[in-house]
C-alpha cells in the first residue's frame, strides 16, 4: 500500500516534469527589439531595390577599346587617324556596309544565332575586289544574295544572312546583367589595303537609342533591347595569315554593336523562388521550436525531426543553384548564387538552433524560448544579402 501511495505521488510530479521549464515572458525591450528587426530587415529591402532599380538605369558602358560612330564626319576621322597610309600601304579602299538585323537568338549561354540583311557599296570600277563579309566569330554562316543593282558609281548588293556566333558574354550579374552582343565584320578581300565603313546615309537616324540596323519587331526572349550603334576596335594579330608582305600594325574592324538588358521577373521567379520559398519555411519552423513542449505537440513538429527536414532542404537548394550554373555556366559564382549560399548557411543555423534546443536548453540563449532567433533571423538574411549586392555593384 505505501508503495501505491508513493507511486500516485509521483505522477503528478513526472506531469509537471514533462512541463519542462516554462518560458519566461517577453519583457518590452524585447517587443521593441522585435520592431527594430522588423524594420530594418524592411531598410535592407528597401535599400536592394534601390540598387536594383539604379543598376537598371546606369548608361552603357563601352568596351576600353570601343569607338563608337553615329555620323559620317566621325568615321572620317577614325579613318584618317588609323588607317595606314603609309609608303607600301597604297591606297586605302572603303567600302560602305549596312546591316539590318530581323531575327536574334541566344542558342546558348555563349551562343547567338543572328539573322537579317547585309548590303554593301563597291565602287563601280574596282571589279577586282572581292565581294561580300566574313564573320569571325561565326561557327556557321549561310548568305544568299537578293539583290544587285547599279547606282551612279557604285554597285550595291544586298543578302540575307543566317549565322551563329560564339562570344564571350558577362553574367557575374545574373540576373541583373547586360549584354553586349556584336557582329565583327571583316572584307573578305582583308588582305588587301580594304576596309568596311558603316553606311551611315543608309539610316533614317543613326542615335543608338533608336536601335538603327535593328528590325522594330525583333523578339529576343527575357531581353529587352536598348541600344545598337556601329564602331571600330583596333585589332592587332600574331600571325600574318599566310600573307606576304602582311604589315603587323593595328588595324580598324567594323562592328555592329547591340546592347541588351534581361528582364527580371523570368529569372527571379526560375532561379531563385526555391531558396525564397525554403527560406520562408524555415522561418515557420523557427516560429514553432522552442521550450514550450504543448505547442510542439499542435504543431507536430520535434526538434529531431527538423534535421531531416534541414536535409531535405539542403538538396532542393543544390538543385535550384544546379540549374542556375547550367543556366549561365559563369566560371565563377553570379549574383543570384549569393541567395543560395545565404539559404545554406540558414539551413545549418536553423538544424543547430533545433540541437540546441533539445542538448541544452538550459542556455541564456534560449531563456525567452526561441525569440532571439525569431528576432534575428530575418535582420541577418536581409543584411547578408545587401552586403552581397553593394559587394556585388559597388
Amino acid at each position: 500500500m505505501a508503495k501505491a501511495v508513493k507511486g500516485a505521488e509521483k505522477a503528478p510530479r513526472s506531469d509537471v516534469a514533462d512541463e519542462e521549464t516554462p518560458e519566461l515572458p517577453r519583457p518590452a525591450w524585447m517587443t521593441v527589439a522585435g520592431w527594430l528587426a522588423a524594420v530594418f530587415s524592411v531598410l535592407c529591402v528597401v535599400v536592394i531595390s534601390a540598387v536594383w532599380v539604379g543598376r537598371q538605369e546606369l548608361p552603357y558602358q563601352d568596351a576600353p577599346e570601343e569607338t563608337r560612330v553615329t555620323t559620317q564626319s566621325q568615321v572620317d576621322a577614325f579613318n584618317d587617324a588609323n588607317v595606314d597610309t603609309g609608303p607600301g600601304a597604297g591606297v586605302p579602299t572603303y567600302i560602305p556596309t549596312g546591316v539590318m538585323i530581323q531575327s536574334l537568338e541566344f542558342k546558348g549561354p555563349y551562343t547567338l544565332q543572328a539573322a537579317g540583311y547585309l548590303w554593301q557599296l563597291y565602287p563601280l570600277d574596282r571589279e577586282d575586289v572581292d565581294r561580300g563579309v566574313v564573320f569571325p566569330e561565326a561557327e556557321t554562316t549561310n548568305f544568299s544574295k537578293v539583290y544587285e543593282a547599279v547606282q551612279g558609281d557604285e554597285v550595291l548588293v544586298g543578302w540575307n544572312f543566317k549565322t551563329t556566333l560564339r562570344e564571350q558574354f558577362d553574367y557575374g550579374k545574373y540576373p541583373l546583367d547586360r549584354q553586349e552582343i556584336w557582329l565583327r565584320m571583316w572584307s573578305v578581300d582583308f588582305e588587301q589595303n580594304i576596309f568596311l565603313v558603316p553606311d551611315i546615309a543608309a539610316y533614317v537616324d543613326t542615335n543608338p537609342t533608336t536601335l538603327p540596323g535593328v528590325d522594330p519587331i525583333v523578339v529576343l526572349e527575357n531581353w529587352k533591347i536598348e541600344e545598337s550603334y556601329f564602331s571600330y576596335r583596333l585589332a592587332t594579330y600574331n600571325a600574318d595569315f599566310g600573307i606576304q608582305n602582311y604589315q603587323f600594325v593595328p588595324k580598324p574592324e567594323l562592328y555592329f554593336t547591340i546592347h541588351a538588358e534581361r528582364y527580371l521577373l523570368g529569372p527571379l521567379f526560375s532561379q531563385g523562388i526555391a531558396p525564397f520559398i525554403i527560406l520562408l519555411q524555415l522561418f515557420v519552423i523557427v516560429m514553432v521550436i522552442g521550450r514550450n513542449s504543448k505547442r510542439l505537440e499542435q504543431f507536430g513538429v520535434r526538434p529531431g525531426a527538423v534535421l531531416f527536414t534541414c536535409a531535405a532542404y539542403v538538396f532542393a537548394v543544390l538543385v535550384s543553384q544546379n540549374a542556375l550554373r547550367n543556366e549561365v555556366r559563369w566560371p565563377s559564382f553570379v549574383y543570384l548564387e549569393g541567395l543560395h549560399v545565404i539559404t545554406y548557411f540558414a539551413i545549418v543555423a536553423v538544424a543547430m538552433n533545433s540541437v540546441l534546443l533539445v542538448a541544452r536548453p538550459q542556455l541564456g540563449l534560449f531563456k525567452y524560448g526561441n525569440a532571439w532567433a525569431r528576432i534575428l533571423y530575418w535582420p541577418a538574411i536581409t543584411g547578408a544579402m545587401l552586403a552581397i549586392t553593394v559587394a556585388a555593384f559597388w
